[in-house]
């Protein structure tokens, strides 16, 4: 099983205080390999330094010191999860994407079993020792609330990769018993994710986002998860609560400041995300996605932004071969880097010149006035969940229950008329499958490059038909064998297994 990924208590106390500027002191009179039962978990300030911890796995790769730990698929390198999609193009995800996947492929094929389990081990840690700290019932139970949100949020991600995958709520160790845990069922791992987000639900505050998990983070990725079910009406309805409750809303200072400081300071719109605070936890978005080539997007994304009067580029008269960023839906030159474009401090973009084969650059959430070096110290979150998500997800969801009825025109419209967007609204009339085209399009341009894509084509089954069809600027085409639906485990999991004799964890099918 995954005693590989376990990691002791004394490792998230160390980085918590990496982002505490009280780290030196602590660290100086409790070195990270005494720490125990003994010396924590005593008061509310070590509940507070632990919780830090477990939020710290959601900026894997901060404070970067080359480009081999940029935290590529996490925190600001959570984009590299376009390059498995028809949004990017990356060589560090290239043998996931081609199809040629084994349970040796490494990057993020492990980095997302491995980087799940640890964080799911910090966060029984915490549940297994919070209560020896005397909190009153309500404080106790926020706190229990936003590390079960957290563990919930982990194991939802490996469900979707791995499908039946190591379920446990205690802290595992070297006992014969932890090196014999089988593979849970899929349905059975989902229900505890439930169980989870239920109890979060009900005991964390019902207010703005400010950094820690709220209701409306919880109802959110609720919505997600009965989205993956196809439980339609279940998903409609709790988009709709986050909606009627008023908690969050769509931003109004542009498109682009959501994703940059200061526009991310106290943001409506933002609901969950992963902060880094400079100097001690800093980002490496600048760097990653100007200084070299490794992240790109690519013309079938590009392609697929409307011109400003709400067609397509192969329909509308604004657009011209010889001008094609012109006249275009606002969104697409605040998301890509096209050329001619300034960067770096001031540097026209030339795509050859950084050897981008595919044309452009990302440039949602990278602040193009930094010249970028390795270990610039970019400050931006990056945003996994934010209110425009849960519009359009509503939107999905109240369409596949009723058809496009007005709330979902409603929902999908005050996200093209955005401040700064100004799209066109939807035509009128459009048929029920009309309407999921258009969601399904609004979705790509609107959380473009957020790491969305690979798992909506996933549970739109799409993956399947759109990825064969991909034209990679190597110019190979890409392949998706059927059992990348689910992906292996890592091989070191396996041999783990065979180590300490446990026939109940198998690999998956067809790997």
């Amino acid at each position: 099983m995954q005693h590989s990924s376990i990691r002791a208590l004394l490792l998230p106390l160390a980085a918590a205080f990496l982002l505490c500027a009280c780290s030196k002191n602590f660290l100086t009179k409790n070195p990270p390999d005494q720490l125990s039962s003994a010396n924590f978990w005593k008061t509310q300030a070590d509940a507070d330094q632990a919780l830090t911890a477990i939020y710290a796995h959601l900026i894997q790769g901060y404070n970067y010191t080359s480009s081999t730990n940029t935290g590529q698929g996490w925190g600001a390198g959570t984009p590299y999860w376009e390059t498995l999609t028809d949004n990017a193009y990356s060589g560090a995800f290239g043998t996931i994407a081609t199809g040629d996947i084994e349970a040796t492929t490494g990057t993020i094929q492990s980095d997302a079993y491995n980087t799940s389990y640890s964080a799911i081990q910090d966060c029984n840690v915490f549940l297994a020792n919070v209560g020896k700290i005397p909190l009153d019932g309500p404080t106790m139970n926020r706190y229990i609330g936003e590390v079960r949100f957290i563990r919930g949020y982990y194991y939802f991600l490996l469900e979707q990769l791995y499908g039946d995958v190591v379920l446990s709520f205690r802290p595992l160790g070297k006992d014969s018993a932890s090196y014999q845990l089988p593979r849970t069922p899929k349905a059975i791992v989902i229900d505890s994710i439930f169980s989870d987000f239920n109890f979060a639900t009900a005991n964390l505050p019902n207010t703005a986002y400010s950094g820690h998990a709220v209701r409306g983070t919880v109802l959110g990725y609720l919505t997600k998860l009965y989205l993956t079910l196809q439980r339609w009406q279940d998903a409609a309805t709790t988009a709709q609560t986050i909606m009627t409750e008023g908690k969050f809303s769509l931003y109004t200072g542009g498109y682009r400041g959501l994703f940059l400081k200061p526009g991310q300071n106290s943001n409506p719109e933002i609901i969950f995300s992963g902060r880094y605070q400079i100097p001690n936890a800093y980002s490496p978005a600048d760097y990653l996605y100007t200084y070299s080539s490794s992240f790109q997007p690519v013309s079938y994304l590009v392609n697929d932004y409307e011109c400003t009067d709400g067609l397509p580029i192969t329909a509308s008269p604004l657009y011209k071969p010889a001008t094609p960023y012109n006249n275009r839906d606002p969104r697409l030159l605040a998301t890509i880097l096209t050329p001619g474009v300034l960067y770096k401090g001031g540097i026209p973009f030339v795509a050859a010149q950084i050897g981008a084969s595919a044309g452009f650059l990302n440039k949602k959430g990278v602040d193009s006035t930094r010249a970028t070096v390795i270990g610039t110290q970019s400050d931006q979150d990056w945003v996994y969940l934010r209110y425009a998500d849960v519009l359009l997800m509503y939107a999905e969801a109240q369409n596949e229950v009723s058809g496009p009825v007005s709330g979902v025109y409603s929902a999908v419209n005050a996200v093209r008329a955005r401040p700064g967007v100004n799209m066109p609204a939807l035509p009128a009339a459009l048929s029920q499958d009309s309407m999921r085209t258009r969601i399904r399009h609004e979705r790509r341009i609107e959380l473009a490059l957020e790491g969305q894509r690979y798992f909506d084509l996933k549970r739109w089954r799409l993956d399947r038909v759109i990825i064969p069809t991909i034209k990679d600027p190597s110019g190979a085409f890409r392949t998706f064998p059927l059992r990348d639906t689910l992906w292996p485990v890592p091989q070191s999991e396996m041999d783990l297994s065979k180590t300490y004799n446990n026939p109940a964890f198998t690999q998956t099918p067809g790997y």
